[in-house]
């Protein structure tokens, strides 16, 4: 499998493309829909699944257009479907969602899914949102964060839907997870568990 990071959107969101045999999933589909469009067929691959971390419009404003343009199929956690139809809040509009987005797959926390030919488990992750989740894959060493966990850092609580006790207990759960797991947060550089458990004074 190959992974690679485009910087989407007005926030510069990360957004994570999971190349396997000619097919692609993204993770986060931030936004720019045609530079995403454009990766793809850059690299000959056919997008066939959207995932979201959570449904803040800065994660999921191209989802609409890419599953139009591809036919990918969209899954999220189903707690998260009030962000994704806040078509006149100034806020997402401005991060650039424009469309009711509805999702094909209401993810099950817990459950082992695949992405692009890889295992992943759906951690359920709320605090920065009620639907917040982590992909992780075991084999892959590799954590897909969101917005709950950065290099430095952990996602805020103090917007729509947070709870700081909450996001609390998710990231202790994080804390179990191998210190040599790869974190691919939703904004800035990439970290590793153990990284985080020695510099990040906020977790």
């Amino acid at each position: 499998m190959k992974i690679e990071s485009l910087a989407l959107g007005k926030l510069q969101t990360n957004a994570y493309f999971l190349l396997h045999e000619g097919k692609a999933a993204v993770i986060d589909p931030a936004g720019d829909s045609d530079l995403c469009l454009a990766y793809l067929s850059e690299e000959g691959a056919v997008l066939d699944s959207i995932y979201f971390t959570h449904g803040h419009a800065d994660h999921v404003a191209a989802a609409m257009e890419l599953k139009r343009a591809t036919g990918a199929r969209i899954y999220g956690h189903s707690a998260d479907s009030y962000l994704l139809g806040r078509v006149n809040d100034e806020v997402a509009m401005y991060l650039g969602l424009k469309e009711i987005i509805t999702l094909d797959v209401e993810l099950i926390p817990e459950s082992s899914i695949d992405i692009a030919g890889s295992n992943f488990t759906v951690l359920a992750t709320p605090g920065h949102t009620p639907g917040s989740v982590c992909y992780y894959s075991a084999s892959l060493k590799v954590l897909f964060s969101g917005d709950t966990l950065f290099a430095k850092s952990i996602g805020r609580s103090d917007l729509l839907g947070g709870n700081a006790q909450v996001l609390r207990q998710s990231l202790l759960r994080l804390k179990e997870l191998p210190d040599d797991t790869l974190v691919l947060p939703g904004h800035g550089p990439s970290t590793t568990i153990a990284e985080e458990k020695v510099h990040n004074r906020l977790w």
